[in-house]
């Protein structure tokens, strides 16, 4: 498989609108593409961790800005989009117990692409809805 097959590219349609959050994203989605790449090139576990502790390390400080951003701008779903965040932690926990507790690298390779995979489907879902609730409030 090529490398580049599983790559995110940043399009104008995953922008929100906000600067900052946009620039976050695109930073994002260049640690997922770092993981797959470790992935994907079969490296060691030690390296295909360190792309996920990246990766997750960047998502929970924009996690914690976004939730901030939510609340300023009395986005009326601020309180369930930060309980899905809180979600996704109790997932990525989980996950990467499993990661450290397996032996081969199909397994620990299977939960680094689902970690990926949560946190692209948040972007793509979740993210985008507050775009169209402040999208919906500049036109008023």
């Amino acid at each position: 498989m090529d490398e580049n097959e599983l790559e995110i590219e940043w399009k104008d349609f995953l922008a929100v609108g906000v600067p900052e959050m946009d620039a976050e994203h695109r930073k994002f989605i260049t640690r997922v593409n770092e993981l797959d790449l470790a992935i994907v090139a079969a490296k060691d576990k030690a390296t295909v961790r360190q792309a996920m502790d990246l990766m997750l390390s960047e998502a929970a400080n924009h996690f914690k800005h976004e939730e901030e951003l939510l609340a300023e701008w009395k986005y009326p779903h601020a309180a369930a989009h930060a309980a899905k965040h809180a979600a996704l932690w109790t997932q990525f926990g989980g996950l990467l117990r499993e990661f450290e507790q397996a032996e081969f690298s199909f397994v620990w390779a299977v939960k680094g692409l689902k970690v990926k995979q949560l946190l692209v489907a948040h972007l793509l879902k979740e993210d985008l809805t507050y775009r169209d609730y402040l999208q919906s409030r500049s036109r008023q």
